[in-house]
Formats: structure tokens, sequence, C-alpha cells
């Protein structure tokens, strides 16, 4: 279904070599194994700032007027399937996360098993950070922006600060419809956009959704993993105290999905969204901002997850030391982390929304991960109760929390004392079978994919644990 209501004038052309041998955010996920390739574009035009019009409330029904116009180049990261007859039709087009001040594919990451079967992917260097940065990351003194990192490949770029962002990301959506100049996606047919984002980049999309779809009309589905209770504000910022400073832009809070759009939204969550994300109990917790399944709106609460964890870091880490080379030392913290199927999860979450978008199939609804007023409610094993259940909680041999431990905003994976596995599973047979019910029952849910489940059962069988 095409949406498209507003014109956008933007142009797309390639983009020169640069004094490195691979993009900027060029992934460790092996895509040639995978039948697919990488390419850049410039992405250039003509953007529009906006500005809140009138009260924004709870409810996400936003009005914005324009605010400003501003010229832009920015960059686009596009990767497809070689063989262009395994294109499923979908793209999804991620706004790339800028939190450590450079771009990152957060959801291509956790997406990629989804992915690489025959849809393409763009990221989109939507924020002013991931173009402009010449340093203050948190990942180390040598983590730049692209302009910074290859002047000679990224130089003719030009940001005009993140007010812009949201219709950046509009004309980036658009052009791949209807490209002019150079098509970033070389003639594959479009048959449905997704949009996705993750962390900070799912709050723009959480404002995105309710402030400038209903403008634009680009998407057919968007995907807001990740969000604390509140949207981005609709200028420059996140929203985010601890990221913006005392006297940063203050945001709605809390912050519901606006019940009235045209497309699907599905809202993903892990148990750092919960409370911990959005600064702790209060309005600013995902908790404040729950609303109930709709037509067009779902929520999955992940009981055993975190907002980043070792499946990120596994990926990740390889990826920013190729780029940047000497930085924070990500993989000390791999086995202090939370573990858990996140990403197995996400996977198919992506798969039910684009089944959502291409026959109206909703996905099936979640319950909620049973909370106080203030806290997670956790079983004598430690994990929380209720959410979106895997094998992993429960059939448990580990605590998984998504709150911090060691590392903020990471969870940790904490073993069961031997003597307490031995109890759960006198032997190695009890405690596959457990598993594997456990999986099964996950898989007729739709909370997994049926070959993520196998896979799960034949590395259950190879964790040796029982009495």
């Amino acid at each position: 279904m095409f949406l498209h209501a507003r014109r956008f004038d933007s142009e797309q052309d390639r983009l020169p070599d640069g004094m490195r041998s691979s993009p900027g955010t060029s992934t460790a996920v092996d895509l040639a194994a995978a039948g697919y390739t990488e390419q850049e574009f410039f992405l250039s035009g003509t953007a529009t700032a906006y500005r809140e019009d009138g009260r924004w409330d709870s409810d996400g029904h936003w009005a914005v007027a324009e605010a400003g116009q501003a010229p832009y180049r920015t960059r686009l990261l596009v990767r497809v399937p070689s063989d262009r007859s395994r294109f499923n039709g979908t793209v999804v087009v991620e706004w790339l996360n800028v939190s450590g001040n450079v771009d990152v594919d957060v959801d291509f990451g956790y997406m990629h098993s989804e992915l690489l079967q025959g849809y393409a992917w763009v990221g989109v260097s939507a924020q002013a950070a991931g173009v402009n940065s010449t340093g203050g990351s948190p990942l180390g003194p040598n983590v730049v922006g692209l302009k910074a990192w290859d002047p000679q490949r990224y130089g003719p770029l030009h940001h005009p600060g993140d007010a812009y962002s949201y219709d950046i990301f509009s004309q980036a959506g658009a052009a791949l419809r209807a490209p002019r100049g150079a098509d970033p996606l070389a003639g594959l047919v479009v048959e449905r956009l997704l949009a996705v984002g993750q962390s900070q980049s799912a709050m723009r999309m959480l404002t995105y959704a309710n402030a400038v779809h209903p403008l634009a009309r680009v998407f057919d589905g968007m995907f807001v993993h990740s969000r604390a209770g509140f949207g981005a504000p609709i200028g420059a910022g996140t929203g985010l105290p601890k990221l913006d400073g005392p006297d940063g832009p203050r945001v709605v809070s809390p912050a519901r999905v606006r019940t009235d759009l045209d497309v699907p939204v599905f809202q993903v969550v892990t148990e750092t969204e919960l409370f911990e994300l959005g600064g702790g109990p209060g309005p600013g917790s995902f908790v404040a901002a729950r609303q109930p399944d709709s037509e067009r709106i779902r929520t999955w609460e992940i009981a055993g997850t975190a907002h980043s964890d070792a499946h990120a870091l596994r990926i990740l880490y390889p990826q920013y030391t190729a780029q940047f080379g000497t930085i924070r030392d990500l993989g000390a913290l791999i086995p202090l982390v939370n573990d858990g199927p996140q990403a197995a999860v996400v996977a198919a979450a992506l798969r039910s929304l684009n089944t959502w978008v291409a026959d109206g199939t909703a996905p099936p609804s979640a319950d909620p991960i049973d909370t106080t007023d203030t806290a997670i409610v956790r079983d004598e094993f430690g994990n929380a109760r209720g959410g979106v259940r895997t094998p992993h909680v429960d059939v448990p041999v580990a605590s998984l929390t998504g709150e911090t431990v060691h590392v903020p905003n990471n969870g940790a994976t904490t073993p069961l004392g031997a003597d307490v596995l031995a109890s759960l599973y006198p032997d190695q047979d009890t405690y596959v079978t457990k598993f594997a019910e456990a999986t099964e029952r996950s898989v007729a849910r739709g909370f997994l994919r049926f070959e993520d489940g196998r896979a799960l059962v034949s590395a259950a069988r190879g964790n040796h644990v029982g009495g």
C-alpha cells in the first residue's frame, strides 16, 4: 500500500571513493556469505524543521507546524540481496542510532537473521552527530562522525541539525519509492516500507509516528524498539537528562502511540525500559506509558532481556574496532551483561510486522511483564513474571535481568547454583525435554520463529545441565 502524501524533492547520488576501505557503519555480519551487498549513497535536498502546534498531551495526538527550512546532504547505507529474485518487496529503513556520537545500526544487529532472508535494509544518517561529531563519544577518543572519520569520502555531507532529522528521514523513505538520480535499490520494486529505530532512535520514532507521519505518510509500518516512556523532542536533544543535561529540552511524559494512525506500530520493550531507562519509576517510565493493544498497535514486553546485551556487543565490538581501531573494551563486558533471547524475539516481531502490513494478519498480543508501581515482579529464580515468555525464563539455568548490575542498561546473567539446577533437572534429558516443550509453546504463540526454536533446542542439548 502506497501512503505517500507529501511531495519530496530529494536527490540521490553515489559517494566518491574515500580514504577507508569500507563505509562507516559497515557491519561485522558476513553479508557476502548471506548473499548480500552493501553500498552508500548521498541524499540531498531541502529539509523542513517542525515545532509544536498547540498543546501536546500523553495521548500522542501531536500537531506540528513548519519552523524553517535548510539544505542538507546526508548518507544512506544500503544492503540488498545480490540475487534480485530473492527480494521480498519489503525495505526496512533504520534510523541509525547516535547515542555514542556515531552512526550505529543497532536494529540491523538484532534483526539480521530475519533481514537477510530477502529484505532490503537502508540505514539513514538522520541525526547530526553521526555526520558532524568530532569526538566526545563514550566509546573512546577515536570514535567520530563520518566527516571527521573519512573527509575525502564524506566531506560533502552537510547536516543542519536534529530539528531537521524528521523530514530528512521522511525524504529518505520517499526516495526509495521514487528516486531522483541514482537509485539506491537499483530498480527493486518496493511494496512495503517499514521504519525502525532502537533506543534514542525509538524515541525519535515515537515522535515521528505521532507528529510527522500524519503529514508525510511515507512508511507502511513502524517498529519502535526499546523506548522510554516518552518520545524525543521535535527539535534537538533526546529528552533524557543524562544525555541532554539538566537544561535540555523537556518532553511529554508519559507519551503513548496515537490511536488514529493508518499504519501499524509495533513496540518491543525490554525490562530496562520499564523503569530504568526513563530515570526510574514515574512518568518517564515505559510502565507509565503502557496502552492496550488495538487494531493498529501491538506491544511486546520481553521477560529476561535488557536494553543492550551480549548479542549486541558480539556484533558491535568487532564492528567498532574495524572502523575506529582502539576503543573501549566492550568485549570484556560480554560475560557480565544480559545474554537473553532478545534478538530471537525481535526477529519474530519483525516477521510479524511485515505480515501485518502485507496481508493484515496482526501479531499475537502478549501480557505485559508483571510490575508494581515501582518494580518488576520476579519469581524465585530472579526472572520476571509475565511478558513475552521464552524457554530462557520458563526453563531457567540463570537469572536474566534487564536492570543494572554491572553495566547500566545492559542487565546481567547470573547462573543458578548447582544445587538449584539439580533440583530442577535431575538429568540432562529432563532439562532438554522441558526446554523443548517451552520452546514449542513460544513458537506456537508466535514469539519465536520456527527456525530459532529449532536452533535453541539444539543448543540446549549441548548445554550440560542436570543432577
